[in-house]
């Protein structure tokens, strides 16, 4: 090999290790737009999962106000109910001394 075939050799290989460099440079910032890319979807992430667990804390306590207020509901129809049977007995009661009432009024005329 002579000088002048080394010398093109060593060129060579010098411009393909500058292209190497550049695409090593390349692939590095790729790299760190990678990283930040995943260090931001992360943190949204976090955050998604705080917004989910408050809300599945919301959803538990409504849950149990909702429960509540069943029972709530059952012991208030239960009170109508026996205001209802109350009242209608009372009713019937009236309705009867109104009509014996009516009945003698009706025998004395």
């Amino acid at each position: 090999m002579n000088l002048e075939e080394l010398a093109r050799r060593v060129a060579a290989l010098e411009e393909e290790v500058g292209v190497l460099r550049q695409e090593a440079a390349a692939a590095r910032a790729l790299a760190a737009g990678a990283d930040r890319d995943v260090a931001d979807y992360r943190a949204e992430l976090r955050g998604h999962t705080r917004v989910l667990s408050a809300l599945r804390e919301t959803q538990l306590d409504q849950g149990q106000a909702i429960t509540g207020l069943g029972e709530k509901v059952d012991q208030l129809t239960a009170t109508v109910g026996h205001l209802r049977d109350q009242h209608g007995a009372s009713l019937t009661e009236i309705v009867g001394l109104l009509g014996q009432l009516i009945d003698r009024e009706g025998g004395q005329q």
